[in-house]
């Protein structure tokens, strides 16, 4: 069978036809939907302190978050004990059960350093009125802060928002089923707390919903962006109780494959189904001192509450967790859309198939030739491609542009949102360039070509990650409709409103796909804008003839336009961007102090060294790697520093060698940090494959658990805020090794004489936010050797 159409079919190409007005309607109409969508619902007024009792007032939180965000309250500190006992007296004020679960915990799955601490949850319970015997709910949100920011927003907030739930909750109706809250400790620690709770704590093993309230920046609004396995029922909840919170089972797989956690992640292993919930706009004030109380909105605190206590009082009442449902779910507009994960594949297949009938169809009516449609794919392809890498030159550009950019330790600028406008403006110059190259291909195969790499996707998506699906599924069903049409109509030439119905048909992208990439937007580094590009240059591509439809001849002007503004913003931010008190900028400087040698020198993990830390490495500070940091990867500033004083020490060895199985040696160490405020301990072993197994806070573990990839780390352990007394640590070695252990005690400070004369911090810096650098302050560091030839341990003198 011959694959050459009859020319007839093929007269209608994808240059404009349709009347101006119906491009100006369409084209209004479509960017009226994308606004709507980006700006979703407004956040809730503030009820204030004067509201009745049953009601949450966001005026009330705010009182509280007053004084747990007034300033640092990181593990360990004086802070952080006050916030600690402030949390107890209210909930006991409220009439609550209340525990303080004091553990020693040892995590090394959560991530390196393999973390250890001596933690403080704070724990109360709402007992149900008359013995009811409903659905048991925890509200959970993690107290400590980080030691560089007053943690107002992460996660003071979500604090400040559950202690008025829980005061809501015992001045409103009866309660149905017991409340418990949680308030966990060293969240920012890698979820010590909550893995205490989960391990150990009685009330763990009850079965109920947890719902967990966390932050990634200091704005909103509300998202739920995680929910359980099962957990579908809580969707179904989540959109009868609290319609206006973002929520989408995409976030979920796409949060799952960002590497970050929170408490949620502990305590969902323990058998509690539950939701997640975030707001993760303003990202760059996090961990920072920007993190204020009064960069807290009202509306957030009011969302925060109202979600919490409605879900709590509905869930309450269920007789009992109900069997596990999977559901894909969405928002549009104020509708949230759900319906059982199970229908994924089934619906991708047939939308799919659909698409392949629509073409093989058109194919015999001579409408198409199938060499051509994968032609113009493979075009589409090649141009979107082009246009995605080159976004990744949008931060290498501003850079370029703007020094200061060098000097963050985070992809940021002082307003991501404009950067993100100039990606996409970059993305839409290119693609239209290239789509005004194709203007002359029927629009059958060019609106076909388009669909095929969104279909591929479609289906592959389905299949693998079925929560992230529909973002796919409905533009193609769209797609797949509007070519259904196209071809029914033969020859007939193209009306006026075939720009509106095409419109019509890409109604479900523009109801989708503009949240998503706002969100990724702001969830992911600046310099990782490509993920979000090339979703953007698929969807571009599936909707093809239709951008050759609203611009007609003037495609080139529009893209050289676009691409110009484009430039014209990324130009913008790097004239605009300044450090000063409000936008301060992010450096470190540590004090690292060599105790066996008794030496020590400045160091920086900073890229770029400003006039404050050049005051203290000099003009020539060496780049280069420092074995004594292993946590961090190099290269660092470095340069010598005054010698310690008598007053600075190393923590204290004591050691204790038995013979084990196989000539192995079991080595027990018993580390005592020199000060009480020492804000951790970090040991590190190397060679780690020297360790066969490490036994630390009660939780034993073996060294293919404990040794990373990075050879030169070997196994690195941490114990944040170890006691006066110190912690033990038993190591099993193989046989014959003689690995060498370096001890080092971080403080948060810097001694007085060695500063004496250089300058103070500016106003236009801030320390580098936590866990993005070297923490500041001073570390001291000492090495001993376990000999193998030895029956016993000869460590170092301590000075």
């Amino acid at each position: 069978m011959s694959d050459t159409p009859a020319p007839a079919g093929l007269e209608r190409s994808a240059s404009p036809r349709a009347s101006r007005p119906a491009r100006w309607v369409t084209a209004v109409l479509g960017l009226g939907v994308i606004l709507l969508v980006l700006r979703g619902g407004p956040l809730p007024e503030l009820v204030p302190a004067s509201a009745p009792g049953e009601r949450f007032s966001a005026g009330r939180a705010r009182e509280h978050l007053r004084f747990i965000g007034a300033e640092p309250h990181a593990l360990g500190s004086p802070r952080h004990a006050a916030v600690r006992d402030y949390l107890q007296a209210r909930l006991r004020d409220l009439g609550a059960e209340v525990q303080l679960q004091r553990e020693s915990v040892f995590a090394p799955a959560q991530g390196i350093p393999r973390s250890a601490a001596n933690v403080e949850n704070v724990i109360g319970r709402l007992r149900a009125k008359d013995g009811a015997k409903g659905t048991a709910v925890m509200l959970v949100a993690h107290y400590d802060s980080v030691p560089t920011g007053p943690g107002a927003s992460d996660n003071g907030a979500a604090v400040a928002s559950i202690l008025e739930v829980a005061r809501a909750l015992q001045q409103g109706p009866a309660l149905a089923g017991d409340v418990l809250i949680l308030f966990t400790d060293a969240e920012e620690q890698l979820l010590l707390g909550s893995t205490a709770f989960a391990a150990s704590h009685p009330w763990a093993r009850e079965t109920g919903v947890i719902l967990n309230v966390d932050a990634r920046g200091n704005a909103g609004p509300l998202l739920m962006f995680e929910v359980s396995p099962g957990g579908g029922w809580l969707v179904r909840r989540l959109a009868e109780e609290a319609p206006d919170v973002g929520a989408s089972s995409l976030f979920t797989p796409a949060y799952q494959r960002m590497n970050n956690t929170t408490d949620f992640t502990a305590l969902r292993q323990g058998g509690w189904q539950g939701l997640n919930f975030a707001n993760v706009e303003g990202t760059q004030a996090y961990h920072t001192r920007r993190e204020t109380v009064d960069a807290v909105s009202d509306g957030l605190l009011q969302q925060q509450g109202d979600t919490l206590l409605a879900l709590t009082r509905r869930i309450s009442r269920e007789a009992s967790v109900p069997q596990g449902e999977e559901l894909i779910f969405f928002n549009v507009g104020p509708l949230r859309v759900h319906y059982s994960r199970s229908w994924a594949v089934p619906l991708a297949l047939f939308w799919a198939g659909l698409f392949v009938y629509a073409v093989l169809r058109a194919r015999l009516r001579k409408q198409l030739r199938l060499w051509a449609v994968v032609r113009e794919a493979l075009v589409l392809l090649f141009v979107g491609i082009l246009a995605s890498a080159l976004t990744r030159l949008a931060w290498p550009l501003l850079r370029a542009l703007q020094p200061a950019f060098r000097a963050l330790s985070r992809s940021e600028t002082q307003d991501n949102a404009r950067f993100s406008l100039a990606v996409v403006l970059c993305v839409m110059a290119v693609m239209g360039v290239g789509l005004f190259l194709r203007r002359r291909a029927p629009v059958m195969e060019l609106a076909a070509g388009g669909c095929v790499p969104w279909a591929v996707v479609t289906v592959v998506v389905s299949v693998i990650s079925p929560g992230a699906s529909a973002l796919f599924l409905w533009p193609l069903a769209g797609m797949v409709l509007f070519l259904l049409w196209l071809g029914r109509r033969g020859t007939q030439p193209l009306t006026p409103w075939h720009v509106p119905l095409w419109g019509l048909a890409a109604l479900p992208l523009l109801l989708l796909l503009p949240h998503v990439l706002s969100t990724l937007f702001t969830v992911l580094p600046l310099e990782r804008a490509l993920v979000a590009s090339d979703l953007l240059m698929l969807g571009i591509s599936l909707l093809a003839p239709g951008w050759l439809w609203l611009a007609g001849r003037g495609l080139p002007w529009a893209s050289g336009g676009a691409a110009l503004l484009g430039l014209g913003l990324l130009v913008s931010l790097a004239a605009g961007q300044r450090f000063d008190a409000q936008q301060p900028r992010p450096t470190g400087l540590l004090y690292l102090v060599d105790a066996d040698a008794k030496t020590a020198r400045w160091v920086s993990s900073d890229p770029v060294l400003n006039d404050w830390t050049r005051a203290y490495l000099g003009r020539d500070p060496k780049r280069e790697a420092v074995d004594a940091l292993p946590e961090v990867k190099g290269p660092f500033w470095s340069a010598p520093a005054p010698a310690p004083a008598d007053d600075v020490r190393a923590p204290t060895v004591d050691s204790r060698v038995e013979a084990g199985e196989g000539g192995r040696r079991k080595v027990s160490l018993h580390i005592t940090p020199s000060r009480q405020d020492a804000a951790f301990v970090d040991v590190q072993v190397l060679p780690g494959d020297a360790v066969v197994s490490a036994r630390l806070a009660g939780v034993q573990a073996t060294g293919d658990a404990l040794r990373t990839r990075n050879a030169a780390q070997g196994v690195l352990l941490r114990y944040w805020v170890p006691s006066a007394g110190g912690f033990d640590l038993e190591l099993e070695l193989t046989a014959n090794s003689s690995p060498t252990v370096r001890v080092g005690e971080h403080l948060y400070a810097v001694p007085a004489p060695v500063t004496q004369g250089l300058p103070a911090r500016p106003e236009d810096s801030m320390p580098v936010p936590f866990g993005e650098g070297l923490d500041e302050g001073t570390r001291v560091t000492r090495t001993l050797r376990l000999d193998a030839a030895s029956t016993a341990v000869s460590p170092s003198p301590v000075p």
